[in-house]
C-alpha cells in the first residue's frame, strides 16, 4: 500500500505518549544506534538507489530528537534533527509514504531540507516493521526533482524494508556474539591504526631499530634499519640476525639485552661498529620478542679519534713549547756567561808567544783546547735559541722554489757520495713565502744529514714539493690554520722509527745517536724554525722502509 500526499488524504494522527515510549523501547532492543557502519546494511541502500534510480537512499531510525542514519547513500551528514524528518511522518502509518513534490506540500514546504541542501522534492519512506508491530525508522529514497513512486518500485521498497528488519534480527538474535565481533573489529581497527603510528614514529627516527621472533630471526626493519645495512624494504624479514650482526662478535642473547657495542655487516659484506641496545618482551600469543636499536659508530669513532689526534697534538705543541721556553733561558744565560770565557781565552792565547818554554806551551794547549771548546758550546747554545725562538732572524718574502732550491743544493754537498737526491717539484708551482733563507738552507740541511745517517750513507733521499689548500678538518690537527701552504716531503729509504722514538723525535736533546755524534737539537730546531714561520712539520715513519718529514710552509698571499 502507498499513502500518497495530503493533498489527496487527510493527515495522519500524531503517535500517542505511550505508543512513542514503546517504539522507542524495541528500537532500544536492537542495540543499533550510534553502531558504526555494516556491509549488509550499506548494500541494502546502495540497491534502494540504482533500483529506483534516486540520488539519495537512507536507512533511518527515529529516536527521540533525532533521525540517526544507520546507512546512507548520497548524503554526507549521520544525523538530522527529529523535527525536519520526513520519516517521523512515516513512521506514523504502516503504508509507503510519497510525497511527489515536497515544495508543494504544506508539511515540507518551508523544511529547510526542501528549502536548502539536500534540496529534497521527491520523498518515498517504507517503514520499518518490527515482527510485534512497531515501526523504528524507514528505508527512504530521495529525489530533488517531482515524481511519482509506480507499483514496480514500491514492490522494491517494500522488499528492502523487509531486508532491513531481517538483518536487525539477525544482528539482534546473535546478540553478545554480534557485539564481541563488532568490539573485535573495533580492536583490530584501533590496533591497526597504534600499529600505522608506531610505523610512523619508528621510520621517523635516524636510529635503526630491528625486532625478532623467539627464533632469532627478523621480524621488522625500519626505513632506517633498511638504509643502515643496504638492504630494500623487507629484503631481511625472515633471516637471522646473525645476517646483520656479525658471527664472530660471539654476541649471546642475554649479553644483547644490555647496552653494548659490536659489529654490523651491510649487505655487500662491509663491517661497521654499532651499538645496540636491545629489550625483550612477551607478544599477544605469550611468545617471547625482541628489538634492537643500533646506532652506527663510524662517525663518533672517527670523530673521537679526530680529537685525540687534536689533543694528542696540542699536548705535543705545549710539550716543546715549555721545553722550548725552560732551554731558551738556560741558553740566553750561557751564552752570557760564555762571551768573556770566549774572548779572554782568545786574548791570552794571542797575548802567548808562538815559541816559548815547556810552561807557556802547556799553556797555550790549555787555553786552545778552553777556546775549542767554548766555540763548540756556544753552536749548541746558538742553536738551543734558535729552537726557543729568542733570537728572530730577519725575514724576507722570497720566490719559494728558487729558495728552495738555492738550500737543497747547498745540503747536497753535504752528503755522502752514496746518496742519491730525488727531487720532484709540481708543474708550474709559483708563489713566495715569508722565511728566512739561511733558516731555510739550516732547515733542509739538518733534515738530509739525518736521512744520509738514517741510510748508513747509502740510499735515494726524495724531496717532494707541492702547493695545495688545507680544510680545517686538515689543517686543525697540525695546530695551523687552514689556507694555501707549499708542501715539502723529504723521504729517505732508511731504518725507520717504531713509534716510540716518532713521538719524542722533535724534542730537545733527543737523538738516537751514539753520545759525542750528536746534539739533539737539529729537528727541534726545525721544528723551532717552522713553528715561528707560522707553518708545522709531520712526520711518518715505518721500520725498515724510513720515514718521510713533511713540511707546510705558508704562502704569503699576492699583494
Amino acid at each position: 500500500m502507498i499513502a500518497t500526499s495530503p493533498q489527496s488524504k487527510s493527515p495522519l494522527p500524531e503517535a500517542t505518549a505511550p505508543a512513542e515510549l514503546d517504539r522507542r523501547t524495541a528500537l532500544d532492543r536492537y542495540q543499533i544506534l550510534d553502531t558504526p557502519q555494516e556491509p549488509a546494511f550499506d548494500r541494502i541502500v546502495r540497491l534502494a538507489a540504482l533500483l529506483l534510480d534516486v540520488p539519495i537512499a537512507l536507512i533511518s531510525l527515529i529516536d527521540a530528537e533525532r533521525q540517526w542514519f544507520k546507512s546512507r547513500y548520497g548524503l554526507g551528514a549521520p544525523e538530522t534533527p527529529r523535527a525536519l524528518a520526513f520519516c517521523d511522518y512515516a513512521i506514523r502509518g504502516r503504508d509507503i509514504m510519497v510525497v511527489p513534490d515536497a515544495e508543494q506540500d504544506p508539511r515540507f514546504c518551508s523544511n529547510p531540507l526542501v528549502t536548502g541542501d539536500p534540496h529534497i522534492r521527491f520523498y518515498a519512506g517504507a517503514p520499518l516493521m518490527t515482527p510485534d508491530g512497531f515501526a523504528l525508522g524507514t528505508i527512504c529514497a530521495i529525489d530533488r526533482a517531482p515524481r511519482q513512486l509506480n507499483s514496480r518500485d514500491a514492490a522494491i521498497l517494500s522488499a528492502l524494508a523487509e531486508q532491513v528488519i531481517h538483518e536487525l534480527e539477525v544482528r539482534s538474535a546473535l546478540g553478545e556474539l554480534y557485539k564481541e565481533v563488532a568490539e573485535g573489529r573495533r580492536a583490530a581497527r584501533t590496533l591497526q591504526g597504534e600499529g600505522a603510528r608506531l610505523e610512523a614514529l619508528l621510520n621517523a627516527t635516524g636510529n635503526a631499530v630491528i625486532t625478532t621472533d623467539t627464533d632469532g630471526q627478523v621480524a621488522s626493519l625500519n626505513r632506517a634499519a633498511e638504509a643502515m645495512f643496504g638492504l630494500e624494504p623487507g629484503e631481511c624479514v625472515g633471516r637471522e640476525i646473525s645476517g646483520l650482526i656479525s658471527n664472530h662478535l660471539d654476541i649471546g642473547r642475554e649479553a644483547l639485552t644490555r647496552l653494548s657495542e659490536g659489529n654490523g655487516r651491510r649487505k655487500d659484506g662491509t663491517e661497521f661498529p654499532i651499538e645496540i641496545s636491545r629489550a625483550d618482551w612477551i607478544d599477544a600469543q605469550g611468545h617471547k620478542a625482541s628489538g634492537a636499536i643500533l646506532r652506527d659508530l663510524t662517525e663518533r669513532r672517527r670523530a673521537e679519534a679526530e680529537a685525540y689526534r687534536r689533543q694528542a697534538a696540542d699536548q705535543a705543541h705545549d710539550k716543546l713549547a715549555a721545553l722550548g721556553r725552560v732551554a731558551g733561558g738556560v741558553a740566553h744565560e750561557l751564552n752570557n756567561l760564555l762571551q768573556p770565557v770566549i774572548g779572554l781565552s782568545q786574548l791570552e792565547l794571542d797575548s802567548l808567544p808562538g815559541e816559548g818554554s815547556t810552561e807557556q806551551t802547556e799553556t797555550r794547549e790549555s787555553l786552545a783546547t778552553i777556546l775549542e771548546c767554548g766555540i763548540q758550546m756556544r753552536s749548541v747554545v746558538r742553536k738551543i735559541l734558535m729552537f726557543s725562538r729568542k733570537t728572530k732572524p730577519e725575514r724576507t718574502q722570497l720566490h719559494f722554489t728558487a729558495a728552495l732550491d738555492r738550500a737543497c743544493k747547498f745540503a747536497g754537498k753535504l752528503l755522502p757520495p752514496g746518496i742519491h737526491v730525488n727531487k720532484v717539484v709540481s708543474n708550474e708551482l709559483t708563489g713566495f713565502a715569508t722565511i728566512n733563507e739561511a733558516e731555510l738552507v739550516e732547515l733542509l740541511t739538518n733534515l738530509a744529514v739525518n736521512a744520509a745517517y738514517a741510510m748508513d750513507g747509502n740510499g735515494t733521499l726524495s724531496v717532494m714539493v707541492d702547493r695545495l689548500d688545507l680544510a680545517e678538518s686538515a689543517a686543525s690537527p697540525l695546530g695551523i690554520p687552514s689556507g694555501a701552504y707549499f708542501k715539502v716531503g723529504i723521504s729517505d729509504t732508511g731504518h725507520g722509527m717504531d713509534a716510540v722514538t716518532k713521538a719524542q723525535i722533535l724534542e730537545p736533546f733527543f737523538t738516537t745517536k751514539p753520545i759525542g755524534e750528536g746534539t739533539g737539537l737539529g729537528l727541534s730546531m726545525v721544528y723551532g724554525v717552522l713553528r715561528d714561520w707560522n707553518g708545522a712539520i709531520e712526520v711518518e715513519s715505518t721500520i725498515d722502509v724510513g720515514s718521510t718529514f713533511t713540511l707546510y710552509i705558508p704562502v704569503t698571499p699576492a699583494t
